[in-house]
């Protein structure tokens, strides 16, 4: 705690990076993926395809303004159309200088509709408050970060754009793996592979 108090200048500068470098969150319509607005749902009879049901374990990447999001967790689908989402979500830096890292903890639901060839989904509700932050090599709890009430605000939930919706090409489906491919914010493509688990992600 010494050490955050003779760095504490540094780290409120951090604070203000956390709020600010991450204003991407503000253009995010859901964790799995950049945003990317899509108005037409697809098309199907009910709107949900049965391969997708049940909770599947993810990890992946994909770069944004700045920096590199990172995000592992658990999806869990279900038959009325809505998802749960719960994991954790990284923000890298990538601008020059020392390497700069804010963790958070990732929990929203939402709504999905899918047939055999793509996936929709609609994010309603997130928290993600943040839970530690890395500069170089020393790593600041949250906690710590607020000791001096610099930073209220520290939950990136409220910033994200709520009630978009982003679409995913089903690439392939079996009994325990899904393949989603998505566009990023660069005309970049990524691929997210779903494998089917029994555990909520725990953090």
């Amino acid at each position: 705690m010494n050490w955050f108090k003779q760095h504490r200048t540094l780290w409120v500068g951090c604070g203000l990076l956390v709020a600010g470098a991450i204003s991407w969150a503000s253009q995010v319509a859901s964790i799995v993926g950049p945003f990317l607005p899509y108005a037409i749902p697809p098309k199907s009879q009910d709107g949900v395809n049965p391969a997708l049901l049940g909770n599947w374990y993810e990890e992946f990447e994909y770069p944004d303004r700045d920096c590199v999001v990172r995000f592992k967790g658990t999806i869990q689908y279900f038959s009325n159309k809505t998802y749960r989402l719960t994991g954790e979500m990284q923000s890298v830096s990538t601008k020059p200088g020392t390497p700069f890292k804010a963790v958070y903890a990732f929990d929203g639901n939402g709504e999905w509709q899918a047939n055999d060839d793509e996936l929709v989904i609609k994010l309603a509700h997130a928290q993600a408050p943040l839970i530690s932050t890395t500069l170089g090599n020393r790593t600041v709890s949250a906690q710590a970060l607020n000791a001096f009430g610099t930073m209220p605000g520290l939950d990136l939930g409220p910033k994200f754009e709520l009630a978009q919706s982003q679409r995913y090409d089903i690439r392939s489906t079996s009994k325990d793996r899904v393949v989603l491919e998505t566009n990023g914010i660069y005309g970049d493509t990524f691929q997210i592979a779903m494998l089917r688990t029994q555990k909520m992600y725990l953090r």
